[in-house]
């Protein structure tokens, strides 16, 4: 019994180090790959096929500024401004020939949450917010993040307050078919999320076809709408 137990250790020993054995080269080859996986892929999506005008979309992840410190320090805001840059290692052999001799770019003297709207995207996803509202209900915070290429000072990823636009699959069309149709059941306010007016509606007959008019006016010209507070979709 002990020989067994024995060799069974042994066993067991010369898997581990079988293994870790094996790793050492997972672990140079990933230590030689340095170069950001964000970088090849914007390059792919971005840049390629390349020209010579593509070189100012080479993305922030395949950078590394040398001046950035100095002139955002020096400069005046709004002002325009050259940065100069080097590639990140490993990097310089995704990038296009053409772009390779190139490391200066223009940019302007601003924080990264001062750039214009048609440099940055936000996820406008919460509903927590009305839109139809015209007090600060109308409003929400959401988390917006520069494009990738877009040269700017401070953080990135930045808060900003937005209006309200959220949709959850309610289109108008149908939402009027409804309540043409079926309003005397009370389809519409069922498919709108208003299930009490919606049995009110059934029970009732549409009000006795009152309720069912008024319904295909308001729902027509949209004063009625969803009940979570979202947007119509009209496509």
């Amino acid at each position: 019994m002990f020989g067994w137990q024995t060799v069974s250790r042994v066993t067991a020993t010369l898997n581990v180090w079988y293994w870790i054995l094996l790793s050492f080269p997972l672990l140079a080859l990933g230590s030689e790959l340095t170069c950001p996986k964000d970088c090849k892929n914007n390059l792919i999506q971005n840049v390629y096929p390349s020209n010579s005008s593509n070189c100012d979309r080479i993305p922030m992840s395949c950078l590394r500024l040398t001046n950035s410190q100095t002139v955002y320090q020096t400069c005046h805001y709004g002002q325009n401004v050259t940065l100069q840059y080097e590639y990140v290692e490993d990097c310089d052999q995704y990038i296009p020939k053409e772009c390779r001799s190139v490391n200066k770019r223009k940019s302007l003297c601003k924080f990264c949450f001062q750039m214009k709207e048609d440099t940055y995207t936000c996820k406008n996803d919460k509903h927590d917010c009305n839109p139809k509202s015209s007090g600060p209900e109308r409003f929400t915070v959401v988390s917006c993040e520069v494009k990738p290429e877009v040269f700017c000072n401070g953080k990135r990823v930045f808060k900003r307050q937005v209006e309200c636009s959220f949709v959850t699959g309610k289109k108008w069309g149908l939402a009027v078919v409804l309540s043409v149709t079926l309003g005397g059941f009370g389809a519409d306010r069922f498919y709108l999320g208003y299930w009490r007016e919606g049995l009110g509606k059934l029970f009732s007959f549409g009000g006795f076809g009152v309720w069912t008019i008024v319904d295909i006016v308001l729902i027509s010209i949209g004063y009625v709408g969803p009940a979570d507070h979202s947007l119509y979709i009209y496509s």
